[in-house]
């Protein structure tokens, strides 16, 4: 019996999506973050709503440094009020309790340091 190519990648697309690492929710990794700067921040997923948090730079697991409230997204503004060199990650977690992540981000010095810490 021979099969076709086709048949072929029919039969193992289930596997091959079984494995595929699930991205919902998730957040887009801000291209710069000035300290007291604004910064857009993107996101999504399945299940709104969404807290979004930032967290010490790619420690999963850790306590937030701020956490910037619940919103439905797709989109929030932060001023960045964290001290510049800081390195963080933007954390997502959905009404499940699912959780996403950003890459690690540095923020970088700004004309003011007015806002940090508030």
């Amino acid at each position: 019996m021979k099969l076709s190519i086709a048949a072929i990648a029919a039969l193992l697309a289930p596997a091959v999506l079984a494995q595929t690492p699930l991205t919902d929710p998730s957040i887009n990794t801000p291209v710069d973050v000035v300290e007291c700067q604004p910064t857009d921040l993107t996101f999504g997923g399945t299940a709104p709503p969404f807290i979004i948090s930032i967290i010490p730079g790619g420690q999963a697991g850790a306590a937030p440094l701020e956490t910037l409230g619940t919103s439905s997204g797709p989109s929030l503004t932060w001023v960045a009020n964290i001290t510049a060199g800081t390195k963080v990650t933007f954390e997502i977690r959905d009404a499940q309790g699912r959780l996403g992540f950003s890459a690690i981000v540095t923020i970088q010095a700004g004309t003011s340091t007015a806002c940090v810490g508030k």
